[in-house]
């Protein structure tokens, strides 16, 4: 599982900025919302436009394209704006088997720089620009490394670490992980073999809508899932179209007439049941476009009750979702950006609210600061 982030001149992050999510001391939700060696399951990250909380996600987003994809990157993309300096460093810790895995990577402008792995404070991987020297098992040499490769994905393809039992767990709970921007309704899967549980069109040419309909039975929404096969005479094939049905009808709708928020339903759904199932990464962006505050709630709650040790990770405007029942303080950070100092953070447990205090409002009148203050009587 993933226990922090220290971000430094990368995007909005001038300064270094860390976050951690390791549990505190709070008790509430210590049974739902905390996994194993008390790494908690996930964030979420709020504050007003434009102020960081996208980039988050994306670094880890950034991470899992470095490491898994085969897509050329653009680097030099994600440095600051707001400074000279070309260069910028992400560093990402683990917790695996309740072995700490610290990964640490370096840019100069569109190439990689430098890299460290350690595990248990052991050196296992080091890189200087293009040349490297791993420690699996026996110490190796690399040269002329592309400057725009990972080594760590180079020797994870090439010798699976020498059989390195903590790496290959870690990147196989890399590779379960789903990103969802609810905003543009991009899906993106880092494990190609698992995508029949991931994508509902993959899902319904090879399941029932059972084990869906239960989930929304559950959940208690309104429709059920509709599976209907149809035939397709230009290629004598069988198709199987994906609608809904409002429960008590007989009325099918497809889903391309269905409204923006069922649409963004059927995005989701299958990602979250496949990461209640399945160790992973759950990043989604803008979770509060075309879902009723309500349904976030139900989502969050189904999430946090019958993971293991997932982690959910997504933004929101919702601020409903900053309840106690819901989440604890130590999962939520707020954000802000000034002019000088770029993205400031804050964890809304530094604040050490009490466990039956009213977090939503505290967050609105602006204690975990990250508010936006609008002008709500301008008049020409």
């Amino acid at each position: 599982m993933l226990t922090g982030i220290k971000l430094y001149n990368y995007t909005t992050f001038i300064k270094e900025t860390i976050f951690d999510f390791n549990a505190t001391n709070y008790k509430i939700l210590e049974k739902t919302n905390v996994g194993s060696n008390r790494v908690l399951k996930g964030a979420i990250f709020v504050g007003e436009n434009a102020s960081g909380k996208t980039q988050v996600l994306d670094s880890i987003i950034l991470l899992l394209d470095l490491l898994l994809d085969n897509v050329e990157q653009n680097f030099l993309l994600k440095k600051s704006l707001y400074t000279i300096t070309s260069k910028y460093s992400l560093e990402y810790e683990f917790n695996v088997d309740n072995n700490i895995v610290n990964y640490k990577i370096t840019f100069d402008g569109n190439n990689i720089s430098s890299e460290k792995l350690f595990i248990n404070s052991d050196l296992k991987l080091e890189r200087i620009n293009t040349s490297g020297t791993t420690y699996f098992g026996e110490e190796k040499d690399n040269n002329d490394i592309n400057l725009n490769l990972s080594l760590l994905k180079l020797e994870y393809y090439n010798t699976r670490f020498n059989n390195d039992v903590i790496l290959n767990k870690l990147f196989d709970y890399l590779k379960n992980s789903i990103y969802i921007n609810c905003l543009n309704k991009n899906i993106k899967s880092y494990n190609p073999t698992k995508t029949v549980e991931q994508f509902i069109g993959k899902y319904a040419q090879c399941n029932n809508e059972k084990n869906l309909n239960k989930l929304l039975k559950n959940i208690g929404y309104n429709s059920e899932v509709v599976f209907k096969k149809k035939k397709n005479d230009t290629f004598s094939t069988d198709e199987t179209e994906v609608g809904l049905r409002k429960v008590g009808t007989n009325v099918f709708m497809p889903m391309y007439r269905e409204s923006a928020g069922n649409q963004a339903l059927m995005n989701v759904i299958l990602p979250f049941s496949y990461a209640v199932k399945n160790n992973c990464m759950l990043i989604i962006d803008e979770f509060s476009s075309g879902l009723h505050n309500e349904l976030e709630e139900a989502l969050i709650k189904y999430f946090y009750n019958n993971s293991n040790d997932s982690q959910l990770f997504l933004t929101s405007h919702s601020t409903n979702i900053l309840d106690t029942s819901i989440i604890r303080p130590d999962q939520i950070y707020s954000f802000r950006f000034d002019a000088k100092k770029g993205t400031l953070i804050k964890r809304f447990s530094d604040e050490n609210p009490r466990e039956s205090q009213n977090i939503e409002k505290m967050y609105l009148n602006g204690v975990f600061d990250g508010m936006p203050n609008y002008n709500k009587e301008f008049k020409d």
